[in-house]
């Protein structure tokens, strides 16, 4: 089954203060049939922990063209499109129940080695598979490196990581710094726009009861597109870099 469907109700809990799906739980509802997906190709994460291995996201690239409101249902489907140096790439998509797409990302995973928390290049069974991986592409391009932070004054939002916070794992789970992100924005600014294109690159881990640091700064005049620095209070480690751009609502 190379390319797999899944139907997700939008439930309360899923939503944001506008009612309809939270870019963070977007990015839940991804992770969720990206792992179902591994499992069913015999690539989840019991098959690979039984070899001392996990897989860990490294880039991820989200367009979202429209949010769904609570109570709706959308499918999410996905399909690997087999590997890029040492990352192993997936393409994500989501549709309402009139089959119009909402959103849609490409996703670059790394499988890592739980012991020494190195990323090792993709199996070999992976890389020989290329050719029969789906052609259908999400997005024009893969997941791409973020720029750093622009210079000049950053507003800073600290927070420490919490139990819920963390994954199966045992480092902050890669929706939460997504979720942090948005806490850096103001109601109204919420209220008001919808996430247009979210780009992540997630660079190490962080763990409970770690201070983080969140740096935000404006990428132009226009104030509809940011890029968030997430750092280790006391090394100054870099441990995610996103872009998240915003697009007005309609009236």
């Amino acid at each position: 089954m190379t390319v797999y469907e899944r139907k997700y109700p939008v439930n309360v809990f899923n939503t944001d203060l506008t009612g309809k799906l939270s870019t963070g739980s977007l990015f839940n509802f991804f992770e969720d049939i990206a792992g179902r997906h591994a499992l069913e190709l015999g690539w989840g994460r019991d098959n690979l922990l039984s070899n001392g291995l996990f897989w860990a996201l490294s880039r991820m690239v989200v367009k979202i063209d429209h949010l769904p409101q609570t109570w709706e249902e959308v499918t999410v489907r996905t399909w690997p499109r087999g590997t890029e140096t040492i990352y192993a790439l997936r393409d994500l998509e989501m549709y309402d129940a009139s089959g119009m797409r909402l959103a849609a990302a490409s996703s670059s995973w790394v499988v890592v080695d739980y012991h020494s928390r190195k990323a090792q290049r993709p199996d070999r069974a992976l890389s020989n598979l290329n050719n029969r991986f789906p052609q259908e592409r999400a997005l024009d391009t893969n997941a791409r490196k973020v720029p750093p932070l622009p210079a000049g004054e950053h507003e800073i939002t600290s927070l420490k990581v919490k139990l819920d916070d963390i994954d199966v794992n045992r480092h902050v789970n890669n929706a939460r710094y997504v979720h942090w992100a948005l806490n850096c924005y103001d109601p109204e600014f919420i209220s008001m726009h919808t996430t247009d294109i979210i780009e992540v690159n997630y660079i190490a881990e962080a763990h409970q009861n770690e201070m983080i640091n969140i740096l935000t700064g404006a990428v132009d005049e226009t104030g509809t597109s940011f890029i968030h620095s997430v750092t280790r209070e006391n090394d100054g480690s870099e441990l995610c870099r996103m872009r998240m751009s915003w697009k007005k609502n309609r009236l």
